[in-house]
């Protein structure tokens, strides 16, 4: 009888440890499983941004689940709605490809600015670099800050020819030593903030000249990742670029080991 008792003491153990470590696998495969809120924030001219809208949406979904919500308006719309308290609370991750060059409200900007130095990490796409400062007086420009460059112009169309400077970076990782992309407008980068590091730069003239054309940004308490690439659909539709930018928006938000 005590022999029994044993066995089946020793077998309600053993199950209750096996459905223990079952439940903790479970809870941290539902942890990994979760998706990341992403809030994209898009328009403007210039650019084909209802087919980028879809092409980022869907192409990053395919590689880690995210859930999206998107802002697609005109800067005026747009302007109301990033005016909003607390418009950003939901999201885990901002994501802007936009281009609104013409803003004058150095208040908006800064408070722009101000939700990701506080911590809401941030993905700023091509003419998002464009945006926000321009027309923005004064020396310290927070939305510049935030982005971790500054950007005063581009050069012509031609496909950009993209350098890994970081290779062992958790972003850049499986990202090729060198890709030469469909096509391409190279920005100008005239400075990389002090909070910044690039991960890659570009050339479209064999090396004469480069400008910095990936990189990462730590502002304040918030992470931000950039990229200057994405004015044309060809390229963003490539695995390479697509790849890109989802491992950079899982860096942001501490999915990416």
């Amino acid at each position: 009888m005590t022999k029994r008792k044993n066995a089946f003491l020793l077998t309600s153990i053993a199950t209750l440890a096996i459905a223990s470590v079952a439940t903790i696998h479970f809870a941290q495969d539902a942890k990994k499983a979760a998706p990341i809120k992403a809030l994209l924030v898009t328009g403007g001219g210039y650019h084909d941004y209802k087919g980028q809208e879809k092409i980022l949406t869907e192409g990053i979904s395919s590689r880690t689940p995210v859930k999206w919500t998107v802002i697609h308006k005109n800067a005026e719309e747009t302007k109301a709605a990033l005016s909003k308290e607390g418009w950003a609370d939901p999201y885990d991750v901002v994501v802007y490809n936009l281009c609104h060059a013409k803003e004058t409200d150095k208040k908006f900007v800064d408070s722009l600015a101000e939700v990701h130095k506080n911590g809401k990490p941030a993905v700023a796409i091509h003419c998002s670099m464009h945006s926000y400062h321009w027309k923005i007086e004064g020396e310290t420009k927070q939305w510049a800050a935030m982005l971790g460059v500054t950007s005063p112009r581009h050069g012509k169309h031609a496909p950009i020819t993209v350098e890994n400077l970081e290779p062992d970076h958790p972003i850049m990782k499986g990202f090729p030593k060198k890709w030469v992309t469909p096509k391409g407008e190279l920005y100008h980068i005239d400075k990389i903030w002090g909070t910044a590091t690039a991960l890659a730069r570009g050339t479209i003239d064999d090396g004469k000249k480069y400008h910095d054309c990936i990189w990462v940004n730590e502002f304040g308490k918030g992470r931000v990742f950039g990229t200057t690439i994405g004015h044309h659909n060809e390229t963003m539709q490539e695995g390479v670029y697509l790849d890109l930018v989802t491992r950079g928006i899982q860096w942001v938000t501490g999915n990416l080991d």
